[in-house]
């Protein structure tokens, strides 16, 4: 049973500094890809390990290579672009220019059985013979590319052409025809199958195409994408393919103008050379999906839904017809697929990366290249190699480990200045790896960040607080044991932001704010600590409070405010208040809990307050470092005295009155004036002039006729806070 060690750990590792400390942890698969990995393989287990040994065998100096095949012997052909060369390469790793063709690339290449070397080129498709050294034009079909060359079982070379779609059959005298019409536009892929028919991939369609002898096909496969990159056949019959969908990452030089061709103006392929050998070539499984048959049209629509969004797929046509996707990828192109030993490798465009599939579920991401793309994968008798572009490199992949290897990993946003506890990882042995750590204050690693610093025998990390952090682990084995690297965690520990007051709102009076409760089972506190720390460590923001209730309140007075804080942290808050021409802040509440507070406007004096709100999160931190904000509010009255009214008779005019009324208020103004005669209804009146907005109005009544006898006369008038001021008039009418 394997020993698993959890290093380093975590014991009141965090000194007390503030707020609630968070985790960077890398554990998961997709977790570790994002890295950079050097001599470092990552497993299906979720766990680093030392990589295949991956040596430089050769360099081109070429852009690329577009093409690659092994002979016999184990010596290796490569066809460059752009500048049409093709080198030979030794088993000793010898290498040199065998030949310099006319045109700009060489897109495949293919050996026959006496070890003799076929090239292909664009943007003039011409097939070439190459026997000492010596490039003589064996077959032309008069079109643009030669994507794919195989020899059959017959020894009779089939040449698949683009931008007409045609595959040629061609007999060692060098004498073609046409052989099958695919009515695609490029033929791409190639391979031969143990029975002897050609299994070809086409674009723009997406099929992969099963060619009998006698010229009858058969589409295997319709798989909903743009085009079929790579074909092979594995030694049970199963084939092999990747597929690509949208933009392709490498495209050959565009074709010169020739009279009486025109080139397809919306048609862009990707390069795809298929090196044929005796055995087929290129494969691998990443991602499990469902079994499909492509016999089945629901099946069919599911896989299309399922490849919808993959820019790449790696997928297995069993020989009973059985589909299944074995790896899909949204930002990675595969290039290259190849049954060797038992696994399925397959080649992509994303740091040159080259996989390993050994049935479902079972995938490693075996090599990170130091070139950009890994376009070809070669098997030389029980030798390996991979060809790359930007540079066109030729690398021996080794059947022994590295002797160390390292794991850089992505860069850590902790969206503060933090600084850092004590790191853990889990390993079967602490003495085979070594962590180091480095920070800056940038997103992108530069001159201006740390130096890497290993981490000491605690955990700790003498790197400098900052934002941004990364970390690298060393494997070294021992010559006993090889070192395996299966998460690492860092603690980080934000910076305390201060607390802050955004915005206070004074309602109007007379509404009271109340607490809604929560219903058990159903709502989260979003004050609950717990849960503040939970959604921080998943990413998530801060719970909202709940929305206070508004009610009718005679004489309420309320306020409501809103704070943020930066580090999530639990706030409580201080209510002060203070008069118009006062200087020291009394205290109205403290601890509040709530972002609202309701008082009985009786609860102070009447005249003009403010009212001061004093956030703090010392629940969240140690009192020496909680940190505070403030704002104050907008001025606001208290008034709870009614408005002083006083009535008198100016003259009686043929049965009408005329009243002057004089209201006046101490504290606020007044808003709203009514009048009523012998309990009539209530009618509005106007000020002398002719708006209400002054503590103090004067009005000017004068009535409709009365009828003889006595009358009363009331009016009332109201200030801002709904205080109401009444007075009365009895008039006599003869």
């Amino acid at each position: 049973m394997k020993r698993i060690f959890w290093l380093l750990p975590l014991a009141a590792a965090l000194p007390l500094l503030a707020v609630t400390p968070l985790f960077w942890e890398t554990r998961t698969y997709d977790d570790f890809r994002k890295g950079k990995l050097s001599n470092v393989s990552l497993t299906s287990d979720d766990e680093l390990i030392l990589a295949p040994r991956f040596d430089v065998v050769f360099n081109t100096e070429q852009t690329l290579v577009w093409s690659a095949i092994a002979d016999s012997k184990g010596n290796i052909y490569l066809g460059t672009g752009h500048d049409g060369k093709i080198f030979k390469v030794d088993p000793s790793g010898r290498g040199a220019m065998m030949a310099d063709l006319s045109e700009l690339d060489v897109l495949a290449l293919a050996i026959d059985g006496n070890d003799v070397l076929y090239a292909g080129t664009s943007p003039d498709g011409t097939v070439y013979k190459i026997e000492n050294g010596t490039p003589k034009e064996f077959f032309n079909p008069h079109t643009k590319y030669i994507w794919s060359l195989v020899f059959d079982k017959q020894g009779r070379l089939l040449v698949g052409t683009g931008d007409k779609g045609v595959i040629y059959r061609v007999t060692p005298d060098g004498q073609g025809a046409s052989f099958y019409d695919t009515d695609e536009t490029h033929v791409v892929s190639m391979a031969i199958d143990r029975d002897g028919n050609l299994i070809a991939g086409g674009d723009p369609k997406g099929y992969v195409y099963r060619i009998s002898p006698e010229g009858k096909a058969f589409v295997l496969y319709d798989s909903g994408m743009r085009e079929i990159h790579s074909v092979a056949v594995g030694p049970n019959g199963t084939v092999y393919a990747s597929a690509i969908s949208g933009e392709p990452a490498l495209a050959p030089a565009p074709a010169p103008a020739t009279s009486g061709t025109t080139a397809n103006p919306q048609t862009t392929v990707t390069v795809t050379v298929n090196a044929v050998t005796a055995e087929p070539q290129d494969v691998q499984v990443i991602e499990p999906a469902e079994p499909v048959s492509s016999a089945t049209p629901r099946a069919q629509t599911r896989r299309a839904a399922n490849e919808a969004n993959a820019q790449s797929a790696v997928f297995e046509i069993l020989p009973d017809g059985v589909v299944n996707t074995l790896w899909r990828s949204r930002d990675e192109m595969v290039f290259s697929v190849l049954p060797y030993d038992g696994k399925l490798l397959f080649s992509t465009g994303a740091k040159g990366r080259i996989y390993s599939v050994e049935g479902p579920r079972n995938t490693t991401l075996l090599l990170e290249s130091t070139e950009e793309q890994t376009t070809r994968l070669i098997q030389a008798g029980n030798q390996l190699y991979a060809a790359s572009s930007n540079i066109g490199k030729l690398f021996r992949i080794g059947d022994t480990s590295a002797t160390s290897g390292t794991y850089e990993s992505t860069v850590k946003d902790t969206d503060a200045v933090s600084s850092w506890g004590k790191l853990t990882w889990r390993s079967d042995d602490k003495n085979l790896i070594e962590v180091s750590t480095r920070t800056g204050n940038t997103s992108v690693p530069d001159k201006t960040w740390s130096e890497w610093q290993p981490v000491d025998a605690a955990g700790a990390s003498a790197s400098p607080k900052a934002r941004f952090v990364q970390w690298k682990a060393a494997l070294k084995p021992d010559g006993t044991k090889s070192p395996r690297l299966g998460s690492v965690k860092v603690p980080y520990l934000q910076q305390n932001f201060r607390p802050e007051v955004t915005n206070i709102d004074v309602l109007t009076s007379g509404v009271a704010l109340q607490k809604v409760p929560l219903n058990q089972g159903n709502n989260v506190n979003p004050n609950d600590p717990a849960t503040i720390r939970a959604n921080a460590r998943a990413g998530q923001p801060r719970i909202q409070p709940i929305p206070p209730r508004r009610a009718p309140q005679r004489g309420a007075q309320s306020f409501q405010w809103t704070a943020t804080d930066k580090n999530l942290d639990t706030l409580t808050y201080d209510l002060y208040y203070r008069a118009e021409n006062e200087r020291t802040w009394k205290s109205l509440k403290k601890d509040l809990e709530d972002n609202f507070y309701t008082i009985n406007s009786d609860t102070l004096p009447d005249g003009t307050y403010t009212v001061r709100v004093v956030v703090s999160d010392q629940p969240s931190n140690p009192p020496d470092l909680a940190l505070r904000g403030e704002m104050e509010s907008r001025p606001f009255t208290i008034d709870n005295t009614p408005p002083v009214v006083t009535m008198s008779l100016e003259r009686t005019e043929n049965r009408r009155i005329r009243i002057a009324i004089e209201a006046v208020d101490q504290t606020s103004t007044l808003s709203q004036a009514e009048i009523a005669i012998d309990t009539g209804d209530w009618r509005p009146v106007f000020p002398k002039d002719g708006i209400i907005d002054e503590k103090t109005e004067s009005f000017s009544y004068l009535s409709g006729e009365l009828s003889p006898g006595e009358h009363v006369i009331a009016f009332r008038v109201y200030d801002q806070n709904d205080n109401a001021g009444m007075a009365k008039l009895v008039v006599r009418i003869p």
